[in-house]
């Protein structure tokens, strides 16, 4: 039997960032989402188990320690996807299992290596960002704060059974007169020196 002539197709080229940049964005939320988590655990345990006080420096360096263990599984992966890339591209023919990757799958492979590469790029920079890590370990602060008095209150019977919807209005009022209260010398309610 006589194989017709198939003339080979070329690949597309290569995505660029910019097409990938949605893939690294959710790539990006999801990963420093496990970091709020990871550092909001680490402030309920130290107060309920550890009975440590609050040490927002030490959170700092945890946050910084789990982005840097993110990073480095990255580059594994990376170098992992490589390795199987470069053994694909001299296999044709059908994948037979899933993990069978074939000269086919060679552009999706770059892909995912690609945009990998990228979110280590970004995670660095976000990490490097004192500002970026501090607000990450205060929110995971006061996300677990509300979680403890909202479990303790439960606890006891005093939390509403109900979610209160304006409960996000009162709170933001609250600080607002708050921050009027410190920051106001002229504020009616403002703490006097000279008393």
């Amino acid at each position: 039997m006589v194989w017709p002539f198939r003339r080979r197709e070329e690949p597309p080229p290569p995505p660029t960032d910019d097409e990938l940049a949605t893939q690294v964005d959710e790539g990006l939320l999801i990963v420093m989402t496990g970091l709020r988590l990871a550092a909001r655990n680490r402030v309920v345990l130290g107060a309920l188990r550890d009975r440590d006080d609050y040490d927002e420096d030490a959170l700092v360096a945890g946050v910084r320690a789990d982005a840097a263990d993110v990073v480095a599984e990255q580059r594994a992966a990376i170098a992992h996807i490589e390795r199987t890339r470069e053994l694909a591209a001299r296999r044709h023919g059908q994948a037979l299992h899933s993990a069978d990757f074939r000269r086919r799958d060679v552009a999706p492979l770059e892909r995912r290596a690609r945009i990998a590469a990228l979110l280590v790029e970004r995670l660095e920079e976000r990490v490097a960002d004192e500002a970026v890590v501090r607000g990450i370990v205060r929110e995971a602060r006061r996300a677990a704060m509300e979680d403890m008095f909202d479990s303790a209150l439960r606890i006891q019977g005093l939390a509403p059974s109900a979610p209160d919807p304006d409960r996000g209005d009162r709170l933001a009022a609250l600080e607002g007169e708050l921050r009027a209260l410190a920051l106001d010398p002229a504020h009616p309610d403002a703490p006097r020196d000279d008393a």
